[in-house]
């Protein structure tokens, strides 16, 4: 079950790969993203447009990039879940990733890592299970890079832009996420380069 996925966890004050790359100000121009932005929390319209499939993956990306991170944390993900238990019409504990298509389960597990990014721990069983849906993705590919990316910063530097890296290196991927977003993240993470040397 996804709910024993949601563990209180108190969350640190450090640079972070999944909150430091505000990709979303290149997609200012939907309306759904500037909405979360201006709202920073998951409202019902929000999230119809992360389960609408007519979105595309990019702009439910963007929308959850916009939603950004508190100190004290965010709901966002537990948000959505109680959405998608309506949605699919099962109790909320008895919500699965079974229930959902790998779109919803995508957003769930970015929201889970934006929401608590200091344990990405958490919310990668549940981009995993997205990835191997999406994994011809570009945007899915560089999220879930970047949510692993996390878990390297109090072990090894290198390896934070390493997991980048792999991603911007495979040219088979469907490069659906805009070119000033992406040069954004580069950007950002370029500044682990140095600590490959």
């Amino acid at each position: 079950m996804i709910n024993t996925l949601f563990l209180s966890h108190k969350i640190a004050s450090a640079d972070s790969p999944i909150t430091s790359t505000e990709f979303y100000e290149a997609y200012m121009d939907v309306k759904m993203v500037q909405r979360a932005h201006l709202q920073s929390v998951l409202g019902f319209e929000i999230a119809e447009f992360l389960s609408s499939p007519e979105n595309p993956i990019d702009e439910k990306a963007a929308v959850i990039n916009a939603l950004s991170w508190k100190f004290e944390g965010n709901n966002n993900a537990e948000f959505y879940m109680y959405y998608l238990a309506l949605r699919y019409h099962v109790p909320f504990v008895q919500l699965d990733t079974d229930f959902l298509n790998a779109d919803e389960i995508f957003c769930l597990g970015y929201l889970m890592a934006m929401d608590n990014f200091s344990h990405p721990e958490d919310a990668l069983p549940i981009l995993e299970e997205a990835y191997k849906t999406l994994n011809n993705s570009f945007t899915v590919s560089m999220i879930f890079a970047l949510v692993k990316s996390q878990l390297f910063l109090s072990m090894d530097l290198c390896e934070v832009w390493k997991s980048v890296e792999k991603v911007l290196m495979n040219k088979d991927l469907k490069q659906d996420l805009r070119t000033e977003a992406k040069k954004k993240v580069i950007d950002y993470m370029a500044g682990y380069k140095e600590y490959c040397q």
